[in-house]
């Protein structure tokens, strides 16, 4: 009996992981102001919309044999992407409850068809406790990145949530378009087509009509939440599957978290001039890169599926939903796909002199992805995206060290020279694992060629591209996950000569040396390069600390190859010695970790030394009246407002990056800004550059007699006029129309002319 009750309790017991971490989650919302409604209400729906129906054909048409950790992982990416396919057409039929279709039949076909019924349990073994514990543990890690970078200086509740990141009014916007209207526009300037990677916003959009949850909530909060914690088990999954070793997932969750660059001067911090780290919380800065990183590692799993020749018809059929999915979610996916794939069939037809149709056949899914995306979605723009060499090399110079000025030309090739091989080497750290390709012709394996074009794709972009936003970074981070797992993968083959119980103990030993390096190397340098001392000094001082780390590691490996036999280290010489590196790159995570707390948080004026916070994005009392608007007006009213510039601390220069007004209004203005617009995009000056139609603006800003009045509504189709009384004060005449006041901002609602003229 006793041994039944605990054959009962395994099921469980295996989850019980899972389970912990969820509810530190939930925890976690709740401490930083979300209702414990909404977050049952969202687990709900993502349990049974998303999760299960997912799960469930991701088993059916794998073949039931990934096991649970890959199923709930990449089940859950195909859930979301099947809502995002569902939602797009039901939207523009005016049927936004569309996706839940897919769950219902879904759950409907797997209770009633025999022959499915046998996907409710994965038929693999499942992974031993300590991967699921270890992998668990690092997800802990995950949450505290997406508290102190997320949670903890991004307030919910108004008036402090007034100061928030600059971005996050514009995703906003956008999420309130998609909600109303496919095919959608921007919605803070008129005439501006949606020329975006938009699905993220049209998942949020499909999750609110689902649940009623509020946009804001969903994005500021839940989301960000998933995306920070599904990417761990998904890279845990993803490296197991390549190495086929169980101790290769834990490795890469917990590098994935870890590896920063070398940041001896304090680079990784706040100033984030790698750009790519997990741990610098680049996932809540950007939500789009973070939805489409949860997509885009299915879509990895079932190259790799394809590319070790599992070419079973489900992985075309999952392949293709997953890759139209993330076209659309973010711009830098597809295109690394794309040269990753290129380079597998070139470095084929060069070793093997033949073609493989599979090979072929993901060069042309890729491409076609691609290509419809980049008509459909782009329309064949590039967002500002351009061939520029070294635009991020002469940026992130002076957080580097550097001052702005270099003098004459021979010093500004030595500062660029510098910047770049430091920028280049913090960019592809996270692949050193995959040195391991180059020993006995494994860079022949398929597999191996294309996580490496991956990396390759990514850092390269980062270095020859340029965008007013430095958008080309996206490129380096979308490689730094799959670049993470290459070298889990890397790492298990460099060290799988002994048993893993003998190899643990001198792993973390390796990374103890690089971790006390990094330290030695922190302790001899300054807090930042002496820039009066001259170009070269400077460049000295930029360069030496992580070539010194890298030379160190490497005089360690070759030490360790000439050791006795019996200290069983010398076949694991260059996997120790890629584990230095390792150790000396993951310097800022503890140090950040015990800081937190301490840290404080500031939403009521300019930044000072000792706080950090977010910016002011929203007048007093803005949101209250924008969702007075939203609950009183038509979703096709547009509204006219004269608050155009971001409310910042220096007016005399006007960030056009304000979208409170169609954030929290979810309704479309006439002219509100007009940062990140396609036409903004590729003008010198995309965030505080003047507005292009000043015909247009002079009518959104005239006085409003009667006859601008008349025009407004009969040309523009405009109902509502919202002024910021800080910027300009509404006329008198005005009065009669007036509806709702808080703070500083007014609403006035228009009503017919006496004499309407047709549009």
């Amino acid at each position: 009996m006793g041994s039944l009750g605990r054959d009962s309790l395994k099921p469980l017991l295996r989850v019980t992981p899972g389970l912990l971490i969820w509810a530190t989650g939930c925890l976690l919302l709740a401490a930083y102001g979300t209702r414990w409604d909404t977050i049952g209400l969202f687990s709900l729906y993502l349990g049974l919309s998303i999760v299960m129906p997912g799960v469930l054909l991701w088993r059916w048409l794998r073949g039931n044999g990934d096991g649970f950790a890959a199923d709930f992982a990449f089940g859950t990416g195909l859930g979301l992407a099947l809502s995002i396919l569902t939602y797009i057409p039901g939207r523009a039929l005016g049927v936004p409850l569309l996706p839940l279709v897919v769950p219902a039949a879904t759950l409907d076909a797997f209770l009633t068809v025999p022959v499915l019924r046998t996907n409710w349990r994965t038929r693999r073994a499942p992974m031993p406790a300590w991967w699921a514990w270890s992998v668990a543990a690092a997800a802990v890690v995950g949450l505290w990145v997406i508290t102190r970078n997320g949670l903890a200086i991004e307030p919910i509740a108004f008036p402090d949530a007034a100061f928030q990141y600059s971005d996050m009014p514009y995703q906003l916007a956008l999420a309130g378009e998609l909600k109303n209207h496919l095919p959608g526009q921007i919605p803070y300037v008129i005439g501006q087509p949606l020329n975006y990677h938009w699905f993220m916003h049209a998942e949020v959009a499909a999750t609110t009509w689902q649940t009623g949850i509020e946009l804001d909530v969903l994005l500021r909060r839940l989301f960000p939440t998933l995306c920070a914690l599904l990417p761990i088990l998904s890279v845990a999954a993803l490296a197991t599957k390549l190495a086929k070793r169980s101790w290769a997932g834990p490795l890469a969750a917990w590098l994935l978290l870890t590896v920063t660059s070398f940041d001896v001067y304090g680079w990784d911090g706040r100033e984030l001039i790698s750009q790519a780290p997990y741990s610098t919380a680049v996932l809540m800065y950007s939500l789009t890169h973070a939805f489409a990183v949860v997509l885009a590692i299915p879509v990895v799993w079932l190259i790799v599926c394809l590319l070790r020749e599992d070419r079973r018809p489900g992985n075309w059929l999952l392949l293709a939903v997953g890759i139209a999915a993330l076209a659309g979610a973010k711009a830098s996916f597809v295109p690394m796909l794309v040269a990753a794939i290129a380079l597998v069939i070139a470095v084929q037809l060069a070793t093997t002199r033949r073609l493989d149709r599979a090979h072929l056949g993901l060069a042309a899914v890729a491409v076609l992805a691609l290509g419809v995306a980049q008509v459909v979605l782009f329309s064949a723009g590039s967002s500002g995206v351009a061939l520029g060499p070294g635009q991020s090399f002469r940026a992130l110079a002076p957080k580097v060290g550097f001052g702005n000025h270099y003098g004459n030309h021979a010093a500004e090739v030595a500062v660029l020279g510098t910047t770049g091989l430091t920028l280049l080497v913090s960019w592809a750290i996270g692949g050193v694992g995959m040195v391991a390709f180059l020993q006995k012709g494994r860079w022949k394996d398929p597999t191996a060629v294309f996580l490496l074009g991956f990396l390759i794709a990514g850092v390269a972009a980062g270095a020859l591209l340029h965008h007013p936003g430095f958008s080309q970074l996206y490129f380096v981070r979308a490689a730094f996950p799959i670049a993470i797992a290459g070298s889990a993968w890397g790492l298990t083959q460099l060290l799988d000569s002994v048993r893993f119980r003998v190899a643990l103990p001198r792993m973390a030993a390796a990374l103890a040396v690089g971790a006390v390096l990094a330290k030695i190397l922190g302790a001899a340098t300054p807090d930042r390069p002496l820039k009066r001392q001259g170009v070269a000094l400077v460049s000295l001082q930029v360069i030496a600390p992580w070539l010194t780390a890298l030379l160190v590691a490497a005089i360690v490996t070759l030490l360790l190859t000439k050791t006795p036999g019996h200290w069983k280290v010398r076949p694991l010489a260059l996997g120790l010695g890629v584990l230095v590196v390792f150790g000396v790159v993951g310097i800022a995570l503890p140090e950040t970790v015990i800081t937190t707390v301490g840290e404080k948080v500031c939403v009521s004026g300019p930044e000072r030394p000792d706080c950090r916070h977010p910016r002011r994005q929203i007048p007093d009392g803005g949101a209250e009246a924008a969702r007075y608007i939203r609950d009183h007006s038509s979703v096709n009213d547009r509204l006219v407002t004269n608050s155009h510039c971001m409310p910042a601390y220096d007016p005399r220069r006007c960030d056009t990056r304000n979208f409170w007004l169609s954030a929290y209004a979810e309704r479309r203005v006439l002219v509100e800004g007009w940062a990140y617009t396609p036409r903004a995009q590729t003008s010198k000056n995309a965030t505080n550059g003047p507005f292009w139609d000043p015909e247009l603006l002079a009518l959104n800003d005239a006085d409003p007699s009667p006859t601008t009045l008349d025009r407004l509504w009969t040309q523009y189709g405009v109902r509502w006029l919202v002024y910021d009384t800080k910027v300009s004060r509404p006329p008198h005449s005005l009065q009669s129309h007036w509806r709702f006041s808080a703070g500083t901002v007014q609403v006035f609602e228009l009503t017919p002319p006496i004499s309407p003229t047709p549009s």
